[in-house]
């Protein structure tokens, strides 16, 4: 809970910093009573049931940044929570909440205090920036909302110090607009319920308005029965999750992007060709995506080509819609599962290929997209089980998993792998989701100890280490991790580095391919591969891994 001091002041002509920034916690710590009726609400545009608590993280860690500063002022402290709320955006309505303080920031921008003029103005520039941080605006969501506030905002009739008679208006309008929201998007009608989004907004108003008028205590706070609905339950109909079962989601992929000129008009057409629900929001130093697509790892890869990732995730929605549905994805009969995995990666190749091992969270991850603390304890606590094996599979992100994993309330353990071959092999055969966890670490652990995994990319800078004597754009190999091949010639340093690894006859070796290889080329490989290495068991499996166009396994 965010602390506010009680007290009425809706007798101050204009409000400074200090009550923007009182209003703004009231309305977390309102929004924090109501995460769950929010989310029981969620259906657009998928029933992923996060909207609740996207919303609340995002102003609450916008907020928290805010308040860890000394900015007293209106301009200074709207204009803190904006910065702040690119970095914390949460999901499709996070991102849409974060252009809403975007405009707020920019409409108070012009001094420390205001009244309702400089309000109404702020609401309107908040309606604005709403609005085009949405590819396709949708109406019957959270925008709409947004619009009737800044429309009933502009119609007030009070004195210009009454604000807090344009919030209770403001909040009388909010309310209205989330009832009739059924009304706008056929969705909802059919699921028997208001937006989620547009209540998460109507409680953000009440919470500031209950500030002003003293009334801070935090309750739970209904939905307004939707209008157009026959006997609406006031939770998405068993009828709607049951006709909606059969469709397709996709990912929620998010990331933060930071680079020098970023063309957001470009950026923006080319996630819109590559999802549903997508916004593309910030400056040309930092911009936060959000997209749903079937596809998310080569999201994923196009944003890292463009610069720094952070705060990346992707997370299947059509697993959270059979969550939500109360699927637990088990026929009758079968043991229940206690362990899940959290998996390090990217490559749509091996997201599937972790996916049929076992792994219940594949977390996006490579050499130049680190995952941080927070977003691996995220992915572990994504987990719906109290046991977690969390696979790194990267050296660099090692000690951040550690990290999470400390943090974390579960029974987690990390399993020191190296690669995504490493990680591959130690769930081939040895990971056992009915097992105790102590039992999967001990097989596992052999199995990555008996691995031994190569990587083949391209030099991007001139080095002498070795023996080897390397010049941008020549394609390198890695044999644990250690430099022992060159050439210009893709095919040579794959067959150099099996050459030093020197399978046996009966050898397993894997082969992933990735990076800007193609299908043919890389089964062309392979098969020479075998010619060469005679008796050797050569495999190979779409990685779909970024910058790498091998990576292998010897076993």
């Amino acid at each position: 809970m965010i602390d506010t001091h009680k007290g009425k002041i809706y007798n101050k002509d204009r409000l400074d910093g200090v009550d923007l920034k009182a209003m703004i916690s009231s309305a977390v710590n309102l929004l924090e009573a109501n995460i769950e009726s929010i989310n029981e609400l969620n259906v657009f545009p998928v029933a992923d049931g996060d909207t609740g608590t996207n919303i609340y993280f995002t102003l609450r860690d916008s907020v928290a940044g805010t308040l860890r500063t000394d900015c007293g002022g209106a301009d200074e402290v709207s204009r803190a929570l904006a910065d702040a709320a690119l970095g914390t955006a949460k999901g499709n309505s996070g991102v849409i909440l974060s252009q809403f303080l975007e405009g707020l920031a920019i409409g108070l921008k012009d001094g420390p205090d205001f009244d309702c003029r400089e309000l109404v103005h702020a609401l309107n520039m908040a309606c604005s920036y709403s609005y085009k941080a949405v590819g396709n605006p949708v109406e019957g969501t959270m925008l709409t909302v947004i619009a009737a506030v800044s429309n009933a905002a502009t119609d007030f009739k009070g004195s210009p110090d009454d604000i807090l008679g344009l919030l209770d208006v403001v909040c009388k309008a909010s309310r209205e607009s989330v009832a009739l929201t059924p009304t706008k998007l056929d969705v909802l009608k059919e699921a028997g319920v208001v937006d989620a989004g547009g209540q998460g907004i109507a409680v953000i108003f009440e919470g500031a308005r209950r500030y002003l008028a003293g009334e801070i205590d935090t309750i739970e706070i209904k939905a307004p029965d939707p209008i157009g609905v026959d006997n609406p339950t006031g939770s998405i109909s068993q009828q709607f999750l049951d006709t909606a079962g059969e469709e397709q989601y996709g990912f929620c992929t998010q990331f933060l992007l930071q680079a020098e000129n970023i063309d957001i008009e470009d950026l923006r057409d080319k996630i819109s060709s590559m999802g549903e629900s997508d916004s593309v929001v910030g400056n040309n130093k930092n911009v936060q995506v959000h997209v749903h697509t079937q596809d998310p790892d080569a999201v994923i890869i196009m944003g890292s080509q463009l610069g720094v990732l952070s705060q990346v995730k992707a997370e299947n929605m059509d697993d959270q819609y059979a969550q939500f549905a109360g699927d637990s994805g088990f026929e009758e009969g079968q043991s229940s599962v206690e362990l899940g995995v959290v998996v390090v990666g990217l490559g749509s190749g091996f997201r599937a290929i972790f996916s049929e091992l076992g792994a219940v969270v594949f977390a996006p991850g490579a050499d130049t997209i680190n995952p941080s603390v927070d977003e691996l304890l995220f992915a572990i606590n994504s987990v719906p089980y109290n046991s977690v094996i969390v696979l790194p599979n990267n050296s660099n992100i090692m000690p951040a998993a550690v990290q999470a994993a400390k943090k974390s309330d579960k029974d987690v353990r990390v399993l020191p792998t190296q690669s995504i071959p490493q990680g591959v092999a130690a769930m081939s055969g040895y990971f056992d989701a009915t097992a105790e966890i102590d039992a999967n670490m001990i097989e596992m652990e052999e199995a990555v100890e008996s691995i031994r995994s190569g990587a083949v990319t391209e030099a991007v800078r001139p080095v002498t280490l070795n023996g080897l004597t390397i010049e941008p754009g020549m394609m390198i190999g890695f044999l644990d991790n250690k430099l022992v091949a060159a050439n210009e010639e893709l095919e040579i340093v794959v067959q150099s580095l099996l050459e030093i690894a020197g399978p046996d006859k009966g050898d397993l070796v894997t082969l992933y391919w990735g990076g800007e290889l193609t299908p043919d080329e890389a089964n062309r490989i392979c098969d020479k591969m075998s010619a060469v290495f005679d008796g050797v068991d050569i495999h190979i499996y779409e990685g779909g891994q970024p910058g790498h166009p091998f990576l292998l396994s010897i076993e």
